[in-house]
């Protein structure tokens, strides 16, 4: 029953989850961008303001990275929470010395965890974890990098 709901939220909510990071995305990069023309000086603004536009478009660009890393940290307790599973079934079954009809029961248990995980993923192209918050760094900073190698 555990591994349909998580089937039912993959498909219901994998596509808006993976457009809805894909626009953090954009807007991470975006920010980015602006918050560091902003501070170098090669931007500039209508009225002479001083560091608050780069100030607030650095506070954007937490936003969107707060949003994605809860995101991501709530998969990851739900993951772990396989691995705390399958410890005290092992504590169970080495330390307590279950009967014979529990210890097939546990082990059955046992098995169906490990053979069937819970992950999330947006749209079965990405699987929510912490591998895809490194990998969505590395994007936004050499994104930034071809941007800002255009300063003139």
């Amino acid at each position: 029953m555990l591994t349909e709901q998580v089937a039912y939220i993959n498909s219901m909510y994998g596509i808006r989850i993976l457009l809805n990071s894909l626009s953090l995305l954009i807007d991470m990069v975006r920010f980015t961008n602006l918050g560091v023309r902003l501070l170098i000086g090669s931007q500039r603004t209508i009225n002479e303001s001083g560091y608050f536009p780069a100030f607030s478009s650095l506070l954007h660009l937490l936003t969107c990275v707060a949003v994605l890393i809860s995101l991501v940290e709530h998969c990851e307790q739900t993951y772990s929470q396989r691995v705390r599973i399958i410890r005290f079934i092992d504590h169970l079954l080495i330390n307590k010395n279950p009967d014979d009809d529990l210890r097939s029961a546990v082990n059955e248990l046992r098995e169906l965890v490990q053979d069937r995980p819970v992950t999330f993923n947006m749209a079965n192209f990405f699987t929510l974890n912490y591998s895809l918050l490194i990998s969505i760094a590395s994007v936004v900073v050499t994104y930034t990098i071809i941007l800002l190698q255009s300063v003139k």
